[in-house]
């Protein structure tokens, strides 16, 4: 979903509001993903004239997530087909915000988040499949989620991603990355 530009000093305030939200409220299963994962881990910093920041997570915190949203004065977005799915949760953007992409995934038994918004498979996302921990990145100070094997998952997802384009991604994109 392509929207308004935002400068990456804008994008990374919302990252780290973000972190903190979700630290703050004990969520745990979700991480930095598609655009947002490609410009913390290529350039240390999201994607200067990126739209929005993406996070991957898991469904079952759909209510606890909006009921958070919510209650910080996010409003919905319910355009772009979006409607009452429960496939993603998109807020507006704010003076304070950009405008923030939950993309919810089913989690299976072998730790794959299944995106069912964007029909991406994250495969095997987890570093521990016994406790489910997902991997730590340390990042402005903070620690943020990202999957395990995060390069393999952004060159299947972007081809020779380390390289900025103008295109988002090759075509067609790989749906099991």
């Amino acid at each position: 979903m392509t929207g308004k530009r935002h400068t990456k000093e804008e994008l990374n305030g919302t990252l780290l509001f973000v972190i903190h939200l979700l630290q703050e409220h004990k969520l745990k299963d979700w991480f930095i993903g598609y655009g947002t994962l490609l410009g913390i881990i290529r350039e240390g910093s999201c994607i200067d004239g990126d739209d929005d920041i993406d996070i991957v997570m898991n469904i079952n915190n759909y209510d606890a997530l909006k009921k958070i949203l919510l209650d910080e004065g996010f409003e919905i977005e319910y355009g772009y087909d979006i409607g009452e799915s429960r496939h993603i949760l998109k807020t507006k953007g704010t003076e304070q915000h950009v405008t923030i992409d939950f993309y919810m995934a089913n989690v299976d038994s072998m730790g794959n988040f299944i995106d069912v918004w964007e029909k991406v498979v994250w495969s095997q996302c987890y570093t521990n499949m016994q406790t489910r921990e997902l991997m730590e990145y340390e990042w402005n100070s903070e620690k943020v989620y990202v999957p395990n094997n995060y390069i393999h998952k952004l060159k299947n997802r972007y081809g020779n991603w380390e390289i900025p384009k103008d295109e988002k991604s090759p075509v067609p994109r790989k749906k099991i990355i």
